[in-house]
């Protein structure tokens, strides 16, 4: 899969999935997910990076980036996923709108700081 590739089935819950960056040397790429942001719930808090409704098709209400859920996987793991039916593609992110999560992630404490270098790299940063 490539950067900002979206898809469904990474987890049981039903969560829009992307893939962040681009594949490191040992084929590894960077996943998130959207959530639904409501203020009320522990994984959300005024420094969530929130996308509204429209900004991808899937989404229809204010939603968020779970970004302490943010791991790193195989990308042969999600093509393989793809390819057998576990993982189900669905419209990609908007170049800007990838630029913007990748740059939240980044500023964002919530972050686990292992996956921060491979975000910095798909930044075109060192």
């Amino acid at each position: 899969m490539n950067p900002g590739d979206t898809f469904f089935g990474f987890d049981r819950r039903g969560h829009l999935w992307f893939v962040l960056t681009e594949e490191d040397a040992n084929g590894d790429v960077v996943v998130a997910n959207f959530t639904t942001h409501d203020l009320a719930r522990r994984r959300c808090s005024l420094n969530c990076l929130v996308v509204a409704p429209g900004e991808h098709p899937f989404l229809r209400h204010e939603s968020c980036i779970f970004l302490q859920g943010a791991s790193l996987t195989s990308n042969t793991r999600l093509d393989r996923g793809v390819a057998e039916g576990v993982y189900h593609p669905q419209a990609s992110l908007s170049a800007g709108l990838l630029s913007r999560i990748r740059e939240g992630a980044l500023a964002s404490s919530n972050t686990p700081e292992p996956l921060k270098p491979a975000i910095r790299r798909s930044l075109g940063q060192s």
